[in-house]
């Protein structure tokens, strides 16, 4: 499934709630500090709707954001009219697709496939950064996302994967001759739901499941583990990541 295809509206609006709650952006931003003070311009590399993209463009000159996904590109392009940031230009293309030119940062958080042992991306990011790259990736210890370990033997009838470790990316950059810094962060990634019945759509549509028993399933299930918030049903999520960064 290409990433357009997978992110849907419905998704990356449940994404941009659950992005509101996060303290991702500043444990990442915090970690490359001594980098980003030094940056004016950055290319965030699947920016998705801007958890790493609008934050810098607030500080820095000029940024630009690439995601191939259209809902994704469309929800970014959303988010930063209503902040006013002209700054920041959306690019709607995957890595490859597109001439860039170089920024004085590259970055790239949680975009699997160009983050594993063997992409050609660890190669060429660093040719587009005049100062320096950062990677983010789950590191190990983070919450079972989701509680997929519990249900995906349940509904699905295999286990859960879980996330890649970030000791592959640290490999396949070592095999490439570069000794980054990494920066381990613990922040809170929590899912909010109107109601229990949302609830339940999101991991119908998550899990891909179809049919009544599965949504009775997850409505007992997530009754007794969502956690009331006034008037929101929330998932809580603690998550662990290992910022990977180096300076040219």
């Amino acid at each position: 499934m290409q990433s357009g295809e997978f992110w849907t509206e419905r998704k990356v609006a449940w994404y941009r709630r659950a992005l509101r709650r996060s303290d991702f952006a500043p444990k990442v931003l915090g970690a490359i500090a001594p980098l980003v003070e030094e940056c004016e311009t950055a290319l965030d590399v699947g920016a998705g709707c801007g958890a790493l993209a609008i934050p810098l463009a607030r500080r820095l000159r000029r940024v630009t954001a690439l995601e191939p996904a259209p809902a994704m590109a469309k929800a970014l392009a959303e988010e930063a009219r209503e902040r006013g940031l002209a700054n920041l230009e959306i690019m709607e293309a995957a890595w490859g697709d597109v001439p860039l030119r170089p920024h004085d940062l590259v970055l790239c958080a949680h975009v699997g496939h160009l983050l594993q042992r063997d992409s050609p991306f660890l190669r060429q990011a660093p040719t587009f950064a005049l100062k320096g790259v950062a990677l983010v990736r789950d590191a190990t210890g983070s919450d079972d996302k989701f509680f997929f370990s519990e249900l995906y033997p349940v509904l699905l009838g295999r286990p859960y994967g879980g996330p890649c470790e970030h000791e592959e990316t640290v490999e396949g950059l070592a095999r490439l001759g570069v000794r980054p810094t990494v920066t381990f962060i613990d922040y809170r990634s929590d899912q909010p739901f109107t109601d229990l019945a949302e609830a339940c759509d999101f991991w119908m549509e998550y899990m891909g499941l179809e049919g009544e028993p599965a949504r009775a399933f997850l409505r007992d299930f997530l009754a007794a583990r969502l956690v009331r918030e006034g008037e929101e049903w929330i998932a809580p999520y603690a998550k662990r990541a290992a910022v990977i960064w180096w300076r040219r």
